[in-house]
């Protein structure tokens, strides 16, 4: 069997190793998109600069206990690749001039009975991590009184999935399909996207870990020094001991 595309499914799914799926818009994020006047601006970096060289930056870590995991030496054998910069919307705060937060609160739109500025990726995030209900991980949080991830929730995952699904799509129209190059996490106009993926990655692990997977994937070849810690839930990365059997 062929795909669409005219390729095996096989060297399909090796063409796409790494990459982001696609997130197709339906429901709350199709009622998203509609509130966008433009997508997110994204820029990739100037050519005159040196790219982000994966095996370089493992080389470091190769003679760390255990070594690299599958998944960094894959990631490690990538040729050098550019480095992308996303748009960040801050919300008013201490910091925001006034003008700034006027022209915040007029691209505000009405999504779900909510207000929110449909480019504000933590928008969509907070509020998805809001209606999930999610225990407070503080200090004193200890995850093996848990019986399971999913007393993690304590509210509704099916009502915050979608809040984290839209944020997705948001992203996704700002970058091209599929994306292979870089969007790291120390460039803080770009952690907005990370915790983006990361929300929606965990609340769909807890209904479909087999379908949280490549999104784990995808956000370490994204950004190896994965400050999210995705290369731990992502197969075959680094094990580490889960107190849920995981």
């Amino acid at each position: 069997m062929t795909t669409s595309a005219g390729l095996d499914p096989t060297t399909e799914e090796a063409a796409l190793e790494g990459v982001m799926p696609w997130l197709a818009p339906t429901g709350l994020a199709a009622q998203a998109l509609a509130g966008l006047d433009r997508p997110l601006l994204a820029r990739q970096q100037d050519p005159r600069l040196p790219l982000f060289d994966s095996a370089a930056f493992y080389a470091e870590y190769e003679d760390e206990p255990g070594g690299l995991s599958r998944l960094e030496e894959r990631i490690a054998e990538l040729p050098p690749r550019p480095q992308w910069t996303l748009e960040r919307i801050w919300p008013p705060d201490e910091e925001t001039s006034a003008a700034q937060d006027a022209a915040y609160e007029k691209a505000c739109v009405t999504l779900a009975g909510r207000r929110l500025h449909p480019r504000d990726l933590d928008a969509y995030t907070t509020t998805a991590y809001e209606l999930a209900g999610f225990a407070d991980q503080g200090d004193a949080f200890d995850p093996t009184d848990l019986d399971s991830e999913a007393d993690l929730v304590g509210g509704d995952l099916e009502a915050a999935l979608p809040w984290a699904a839209a944020a997705v799509c948001v992203l996704q129209q700002s970058l091209p399909y599929p994306f292979r190059d870089v969007l790291l996490y120390g460039d803080v106009a770009n952690r907005p996207a990370h915790r983006a993926l990361y929300a929606y990655a965990t609340l769909l692990r807890l209904k479909h870990p087999e379908q949280a997977a490549p999104w784990f994937t995808a956000m370490v070849y994204l950004n190896p020094l994965d400050n999210m810690g995705a290369r731990f839930l992502a197969p075959n990365g680094p094990s580490r001991r889960s107190p849920f059997g995981r």
